[in-house]
């Protein structure tokens, strides 16, 4: 994404004034405002005599960001999207694909700890030889 400075030519409301708002913040670039509380941000805003033309820049850089990286998910949707859309490999012990949702789910790294002797390697080989056999 581009430094704040590169927009303003298609985008007039983010002129000088709005860009030495943002460097006092520190957000010299878009990628900026991905890291920074846009809450607090636009209650600095607020202090300022122009404090509307912030906030619509402010808007703008958000409307920036949505378009480019478009769907946005919350955490229940990658939690949704995580468990429908995900292959399972069941362990082949009933009692450890219930705790884990069904198996150990593919691109998802899945500990398993217990104490010595209680099977985890048996379990884990006969992951491996269903998933390669």
């Amino acid at each position: 994404m581009a430094p704040l400075k590169a927009l303003e030519a298609e985008y007039r409301i983010l002129d000088p004034n709005f860009q030495a708002f943002c460097a006092s913040h520190g957000i010299f670039s878009v990628e900026d405002f991905l890291i920074h509380d846009l809450y607090e941000l636009a209650a600095f805003a607020e202090h300022q005599p122009t404090s509307e033309k912030l906030k619509q820049g402010i808007t703008q850089v958000l409307s920036i960001i949505d378009t480019q990286h478009q769907p946005w998910l919350n955490g229940m949707e990658l939690l949704d999207d995580a468990l429908h859309n995900k292959h399972v490999l069941s362990t082949g012990c009933e009692g450890i694909d219930l705790l884990l949702g069904g198996g150990l789910r593919e691109g998802q790294l899945t500990e398993l700890v217990g104490p010595s002797s209680c099977g985890l390697p048996t379990c884990c080989l006969k992951c491996c030889n269903e998933a390669h056999g």
